[in-house]
């Protein structure tokens, strides 16, 4: 799965978020660390998230105030409380970018949420984004005050520098997974413990455990892509797994069901009849 163009990157996806609502919609980005915007009406007080080694800003309106959270990758299927009638609209960063890495370790949010509004250094700063978020009801308008607040702080030195966390960030998205340590080691020619150790750093989990969420996310962004059955192979196969078995195995593990089952339920739940993509704001 080496050397994919950015149409070919990894799109993390929560399908779990999209079928609570009438209507989720969806800005794609691929830059600045961002992997897409979102927005939605939750019509039930829980949503199922899946591990998707990202780490997402969500803020949530119910009309008199404003509140927020940023949240890390899950490990497993988890039940993800949500506030019913409460108009949604979330970020999400793809793998290894850490919008809040100031104030937390990308190892800190794993599996955990925190208020949003608790990461900023100046009080006033919080108050004009939340100021702006809470009057503007377009989902598009939102997009853009988001972006311009975010590019004030965004790290182009870090994130975009021809460093190792740079190097490993790429080839790890770009294999879909699929590329083992000894692999970097050659590429890099440090040795596997510091590479272990940065990979950690970055991505807030082991190198294994990584590779194997990026590799199901891929599966996930086929399996919606075809919305079939004689698909689910194409996503075994396209997302690097050596046979049906470890596909279903792994699947399994992170969603608590088969993807027989997995697809049934979106299909069922009009999961694509939901998706509104936006293409321009």
């Amino acid at each position: 799965m080496n050397g994919r163009n950015q149409a070919e990157l990894l799109h993390p996806k929560q399908p779990g978020f999209v079928l609570v609502t009438g209507e989720y919609k969806k800005y794609n980005v691929m830059q600045y660390g961002i992997s897409h915007f979102y927005q939605f009406e939750a019509e039930s007080d829980l949503m199922t998230g899946i591990p998707d080694a990202c780490v997402d800003i969500l803020f949530c309106s119910n009309g008199s105030r404003l509140e927020s959270r940023v949240a890390g990758t899950l490990l497993s299927k988890t039940e993800v409380e949500t506030a019913s009638r409460c108009r949604h609209f979330g970020v999400r960063f793809l793998p290894g970018f850490n919008p809040v890495g100031k104030h937390r370790k990308m190892s800190e949010l794993v599996g955990r949420e925190e208020k949003y509004e608790d990461m900023f250094d100046e009080l006033s700063e919080q108050e004009e984004l939340f100021e702006k978020l809470w009057q503007e009801e377009r989902f598009e308008q939102k997009v853009k005050i988001f972006t311009d607040f975010y590019l004030k702080h965004y790290d182009a030195e870090r994130y975009e520098a021809h460093n190792l966390q740079s190097l490993l960030r790429q080839e790890i998205v770009a294999s879909g997974g699929n590329i083992k340590l000894k692999e970097l080691q050659e590429k890099t020619g440090y040795s596997l413990r510091y590479l272990n150790r940065i990979i950690t750093d970055e991505f807030g989990m082991a190198p294994k455990e990584l590779m194997r969420i990026i590799r199901f996310q891929n599966a996930i962004d086929e399996l919606t892509k075809n919305m079939s059955k004689t698909g689910m192979t194409r996503a075994a196969l396209d997302a690097g797994y050596y046979d049906q078995s470890h596909f279903i195995k792994d699947f399994k593990e992170f969603t608590n069901y088969t993807p027989t089952r997995y697809l049934k339920g979106l299909m069922q739940n009009s999961y694509r009849e939901k998706l509104q993509v936006i293409t321009k704001v």
